[in-house]
Order: structure tokens, then C-alpha cells, then sequence
């Protein structure tokens, strides 16, 4: 079944229907939240969280096929909302994200170190791009502004990871 589809049945009163939904996104949810807070536990917290928001507002979506672009855009409101609490008052919010430790991670620590060099503006609309996969269209939804401002956030990240990853290369620190 299509998201469509599953949100007229959870509307409906099915709610395993809203339950296939949670399985669909959870692990792009968890990712990005990931991405933004840098810790896993707190990601999976904001990601229920926000799939919890999210059924209990169902109601309130309107357009039913851009339910993608709005679930993550309740993630993205709660973990600016988590950030924003335990950011120290004489920080600015890109000093606070530059000071929070990297995340551990598996596979491609490179790639994920460059991540966490990014302001946090900067990683957020890289992992709505790449992470969650959503349209320029759906990402200018969930952030509020137009999409030409969006393709330009995206191409200015892309061009910041690019230089961090020259420069990375020149001191021998990433393998090609």
C-alpha cells in the first residue's frame, strides 16, 4: 500500500495501517535525527517522538501525499527543539553543534567526520537530501521557504563537504 493509502486506514481506525508507516520511514527517522543531534539514543527518541506527533495529528494533514515531507519535518522541529534546550545560552546554535562530540559509527568514519565538521544547517539539509531522500519540492515544504533557496542551501553544503574533503585528502587524512 501507498502512504496514501495507509492514511486513510489509520484514519479509518487501523491503526496497524499507521504501523506500516513507522516501519517505512523509521529508519531514514532515525538516521537524520542522528544526523542532527549526534547520538543514537536520542535519535530514536525523537523519532518516536515524532511518530507519535504524528498520529495523533494525522487529522490535521491535508494533503495526504505529502505526508513524507511533513513527518520529517515534525522530526526536524522536535530536534531543533532538543538542541535549542540543551544548547548553552552564550553559544550560538552552530557553536553548540561544533562542539557536540561525533557520533560512533561503522562504516564510512571518514564521510562521517566530514559530516560533523558541517554546521548543523549545513548537515540538516544534506540529510534531508541524502538521508531522507526528499525532493527539493518537499524539503521547501518542510523548511518553509522556496525551492531555488533550497537548491541553493544544498549546493552551498555540497561545496562546503567538497572543500572539507580536499582539504582532508591534502593532509592524508581520507582514503580515496
Amino acid at each position: 500500500m501507498d502512504d496514501i493509502a495507509l492514511i486513510e486506514a489509520t484514519l479509518a481506525g487501523n491503526v496497524e495501517a499507521f504501523g506500516e508507516l513507522v516501519r517505512k520511514y523509521q529508519h531514514a527517522l532515525v538516521a537524520s535525527a542522528r544526523h542532527l543531534t549526534r547520538s543514537r539514543d536520542d535519535a530514536e527518541d525523537l523519532a518516536q517522538d515524532a511518530c507519535v506527533d504524528a498520529y495523533r495529528n494525522l487529522r490535521t494533514l491535508h494533503d495526504h501525499g505529502k505526508f513524507r515531507a511533513w513527518l520529517f519535518g515534525i522530526l526536524r522541529h522536535k530536534c531543533l527543539t532538543y538542541l535549542n534546550a540543551r544548547r548553552p545560552q552564550h553559544l550560538s546554535l552552530e557553536e553548540f553543534a561544533d562542539s557536540l562530540p561525533a557520533p560512533p559509527v561503522d562504516d564510512g568514519a571518514e564521510v562521517a567526520a566530514l559530516l560533523d565538521a558541517l554546521p548543523l544547517a549545513q548537515r540538516e539539509i544534506l540529510a534531508a537530501r541524502y538521508v531522507q531522500e526528499l525532493s527539493y519540492e518537499e524539503m521547501a515544504d518542510t523548511l518553509h521557504t522556496n525551492v531555488n533557496a533550497v537548491r541553493v542551501r544544498v549546493f552551498r553544503a555540497r561545496e562546503r563537504l567538497r572543500a572539507l574533503f580536499a582539504a582532508r585528502r591534502a593532509e592524508g587524512g581520507v582514503a580515496c
